[in-house]
């Protein structure tokens, strides 16, 4: 979903005469962008009656560390990496970054939800370059992925894909296919990050449908599961382990409270 990587990349291989920049440079520089962010989406949801705001907040964190460190990462290395917002809804967040990364017109951010804008109360497919299908139907983001990465693989492509999912959304019954096909076929190249933020539209997740130990349901389907807290730090020191990681897919459950 969009490049990420063109407005004040945390990586860049064209100076030479730089060293790659330590971790904590790189989480000083993200942080500094999460300030500006941060401010930008407060002002956006306030404009837009505060649509799905916490769920938007909640993500911003994952979408940082994706846009501005883990696609960037992969393009030094070779690898194509793209980003599956899954749960939609938290659009807001998506588009304010996106702007933030000049691949949308900070004026455009006043289409929201206007008809034949391309910034939709739940991300398009086509409309900005990047996002590979629409999402919103929450259920649906690990099947295409996997869809995706399995292609690439027959194609003998570096390629990899980060899934962002609610945890809501795991009442889907098509999640638990997704990560059952995950295993099956051995896809090691899909990501799938759960934001566990322990809300759902209805209320507490705990009191819809018992999510927990998610972790563990993960690796009963095979999968290697990590869980870090909703950090900047945490989110790429884990997205850099997760890496090494080959032959299983990969799960992280990213914990913080709205």
């Amino acid at each position: 979903m969009g490049r990420g990587y063109d407005a004040q990349p945390i990586l860049n291989n064209e100076d030479k005469s730089c060293s790659t920049p330590s971790l904590e440079n790189i989480y000083n520089l993200l942080m500094n962008k999460k300030i500006n962010v941060s401010k930008n989406l407060n002002e956006f949801l306030k404009k837009i009656n505060n649509y799905h705001a916490d769920s938007s907040r909640s993500v911003l964190n994952i979408l940082l560390a994706l846009y501005n460190y883990w696609v960037p990462k992969g393009i030094n290395q070779g690898i194509k990496r793209s980003i599956i917002l899954s749960k939609g809804h938290a659009s807001p967040a998506l588009y304010v970054l996106l702007s933030e990364n000049n691949e949308v017109e900070e004026e455009e951010l006043e289409s929201f939800a206007m008809p034949n804008s391309r910034l939709q109360s739940h991300p398009e497919g086509g409309k900005i370059p990047g996002i590979l299908f629409s999402t919103g139907s929450l259920g649906q983001g690990l099947s295409v992925a996997n869809g995706i990465a399995y292609a690439a693989r027959l194609n003998n492509e570096r390629r990899e894909i980060a899934v962002i999912l609610g945890d809501g959304e795991l009442d889907e019954g098509q999640i638990w296919e997704s990560i059952s096909t995950s295993f099956s076929l051995k896809i090691d190249n899909v990501l799938a990050i759960i934001d566990r933020n322990g809300f759902q539209l209805s209320g507490p997740t705990e009191e819809i449908k018992i999510k927990e130990s998610i972790k563990k349901k993960f690796e009963a389907f095979g999968w290697y599961a990590l869980e870090v807290r909703n950090d900047i730090k945490e989110l790429i020191i884990a997205l850099d382990m997760l890496s090494e990681i080959n032959g299983i897919p990969k799960a992280l459950i990213v914990k913080g409270d709205i």
